[in-house]
């Protein structure tokens, strides 16, 4: 037989292996999604990235649904991720008086990851209105920041710090761009910095990351492909805001970056703005790229956003004060939208005004503290 022949044969044979060749078994042990009756569902926004909450040793996720609805009844149906198992098993009724723990278990079967499914009628509770920054978290080597609430609550604060572990860059948690100071205006504060994100961030076209504290949540998923949208703005909110107060320092870092180099003729300023706004079915979450369109969207009810003029460099702890603006867009406010939670409110710290579209100077900071929502 010629070597051609040979060759082609034996290349035929790789080929024809490869095929039949069997994938490695997933690894991942996700529940993707939650699957309920729509009738009984108070909220169907349903965030599946919680991080791990070590009281309920689980992955908690919360699901809200009408009053009248019977929760010692319910027979939740599951998707997860590719070949992957559920215990109890997907579709089976539970008892869902109290926090139902499921174990996920990846189609290679290396990868258990336990969740607490926690189906409650629809939180009314008002959120905190003080800010204090005086408490964090540690999860996956960063600071999550919270504040305490009535009846031994918290409220939970997102940041972009899941996306800024991706690059690797930071080996404490005082190495990410949200972190916490000693150095408050009372107490702790919260110190936001805009960092570079190394070669991971210069090939996906992110090359800076800036200090962000916000009302809402940051999905991981979507962090590397579509920053803005993966940041979604906004919690229930039942009444209406009327100022934003509070206190901040800001020091601009010493070069601006943007488009791939450094520049000598632009200087970094800072952010604080709050949203709120009505939330529908086409809409809902106002996310990232709200501010790169000037705050504009139907959905929007009021802006509260400190004035360019008030965006100063200071050693100095600075009070501030802002009003929300209802004439810009002359939406009335529903009485009964409102106590149906249809309304959410979003308040939005970062270091750099343009970081979203990730433009800014390394080493921009911006100290938060004693921050206060004032209502009606």
């Amino acid at each position: 037989m010629k070597l051609k022949e040979l060759i082609f044969i034996a290349t035929g044979l790789l080929v024809l292996t490869s095929c039949i060749r069997k994938e490695a078994p997933n690894q991942e042990a996700d529940i993707l999604r939650c699957i309920l009756p729509a009738e009984i569902l108070a909220d169907k926004s349903i965030d599946y990235s919680l991080p791990f909450d070590t009281e309920l040793k689980a992955y908690p996720i919360y699901i809200e649904v009408k009053g009248e609805t019977n929760l010692s009844n319910l027979a939740p149906q599951f998707e997860l991720s590719t070949g992957a198992t559920i215990q109890p098993a997907s579709g089976s009724y539970q008892d869902f008086t109290s926090p139902v723990y499921y174990t996920v278990t990846s189609e290679s079967g290396t990868e258990h990851r336990p969740y607490a499914i926690i189906i409650r009628y629809k939180q009314t509770e008002q959120i905190p209105t003080d800010y204090h920054f005086e408490h964090v978290e540690l999860y996956d080597n960063y600071y999550i920041f919270y504040e305490e609430t009535d009846n031994d609550g918290r409220f939970t604060w997102a940041s972009g710090n899941p996306g800024y572990a991706l690059t690797g860059k930071a080996s404490s948690p005082y190495d990410f761009p949200t972190t916490i100071s000693p150095d408050g205006y009372i107490g702790h504060c919260a110190k936001l910095t805009t960092l570079l994100t190394g070669s991971l961030g210069e090939k996906v076209g992110k090359p800076i990351a800036a200090g962000n504290l916000f009302m809402g949540k940051f999905e991981l998923l979507n962090a590397l492909g579509d920053a803005l949208s993966a940041t979604k703005f906004g919690v229930p909110f039942y009444h209406r805001p009327t100022q934003l107060t509070g206190y901040f320092k800001y020091q601009s870092g010493p070069q601006f970056y943007e488009d791939g180099k450094y520049t000598s003729n632009k200087k970094d300023t800072f952010s604080i703005y709050a949203l709120f706004y009505e939330k529908t079915n086409e809409m809902p979450f106002m996310d990232g790229h709200l501010p790169a369109n000037h705050f504009e969207s139907p959905n929007m009810v009021a802006l509260a956003q400190l004035d360019k003029a008030q965006t100063i460099e200071t050693e100095v702890w600075t009070y501030f004060e802002i009003p929300f603006d209802y004439t810009r867009y002359n939406l009335p406010v529903d009485t009964d939208k409102q106590q149906n939670g249809e309304y959410y409110l979003s308040i939005v710290f970062a270091s750099s005004k343009d970081g979203d579209e990730f433009r800014g100077a390394p080493g921009s900071t911006l100290m938060i503290d004693e921050v206060k929502l004032i209502y009606e």
